[in-house]
């Protein structure tokens, strides 16, 4: 899509979270040309210190890069992009944090690129001034250590508005993204891109996390194959009920693509049980239950794993 005006670049980035997505997008984009300003922002004061005193080194495909940025718990000054590169479950407090500090008047757009349904939302809710922009991110990366990431796989990101068409705004954040080596497409729809991804994790994540197996496992065990195909047909009838066209012909199709090609990979939400974090489950399969049940659907699959992830969830965390 041509943007109706030439997209602005960005002076100053705050990127909120400083996980493996955080961290890789606070390096790529503070290396990138003409590079904007970039602090990454840590509500961790001693992570804060500690990450602030050293290069954030990111080992990707194409070799090593390493940028020093400032980690601060505020920014020095209000940016013009902020982008919240939290879990799920964390982005509206995120949201909360960044409108003491984003500028008075008419702030930049703020990006938001978690995975599941209702995130954008819950963000625009607490930043009514801000423009949200709704990000689909086909990224892979994963924490190394403190302050070193692993950036497995550099694939597209999708982004614009749910609800409109994009503007300005999504051209220029995509062309940051751009020039920072990260391919991006600006979307006339991004419903479809939403709820695409979040069929695939709903399938994928909770069925391996429960199994304690890795992706790929999922495509080839019959009982993880069955349940991954049932709560993929449940996820499509619940977007057809929103009238939401899905970016593929199946959505079992494309879970058992998905786990083919990360196989050796151990998805996030089994990272999380076995560490005793929180997990997305209430914006997948949690989601999905909520919007099947508001137009009299029943999600029984979506709602099983749902009510077992909660369960060893809590279990993990209390013994941790």
């Amino acid at each position: 899509m041509a943007a109706t005006h030439e997209p602005q670049p960005f002076t100053h980035v705050a990127i909120v979270g400083p996980g493996a997505i955080g961290c890789m997008l606070a390096v790529r984009l503070a290396l990138a040309g003409p590079s904007p300003r970039v602090t990454l922002i840590d509500h961790r004061r001693d992570r804060a210190d500690r990450l602030s005193a050293r290069p954030i080194v990111l080992h990707a495909p194409e070799g090593d890069l390493e940028a020093r940025l400032p980690v601060r718990l505020v920014p020095d000054e209000p940016p013009d992009l902020v982008i919240l590169a939290t879990k799920a479950y964390a982005a509206r407090d995120a949201a909360r944090s960044a409108a003491r500090w984003i500028g008075p008047g008419a702030p930049g757009p703020v990006l938001a690129i978690q995975n599941g349904l209702g995130i954008a939302e819950e963000v625009a809710a607490v930043l009514a001034r801000a423009a949200v922009i709704t990000g689909v991110m086909y990224q892979a990366a994963n924490v190394v250590a403190e302050g070193e990431v692993h950036h497995a796989a550099n694939q597209r990101t999708h982004l614009g508005y749910l609800g409109r068409a994009p503007d300005e705004k999504v051209a220029a954040v995509a062309a940051l993204f751009e020039s920072a080596g990260l391919p991006a497409s600006v979307e006339e729809e991004m419903a479809p891109h939403v709820w695409g991804k979040a069929l695939v994790n709903a399938a994928l994540n909770p069925v391996a996390a429960l199994a304690g197996v890795r992706n790929g496992d999922v495509a080839v065990r019959p009982a993880l194959r069955a349940m991954a195909e049932t709560i993929a047909a449940e996820g499509e009838a619940a977007a057809r009920a929103e009238r939401v066209g899905l970016p593929y012909a199946s959505a079992a199709g494309a879970t058992f693509e998905t786990a083919r090609a990360t196989a050796e990979n151990r998805c996030s939400m089994l990272q999380d049980l076995q560490n005793g974090r929180p997990t997305e489950i209430e914006y997948l399969n949690g989601a999905i239950v909520r919007v099947a049940e508001s137009y009299g659907l029943s999600s029984p699959a979506n709602r099983a794993v749902a009510t077992l992830v909660r369960a060893v969830s809590a279990a993990r965390r209390e013994a941790s």
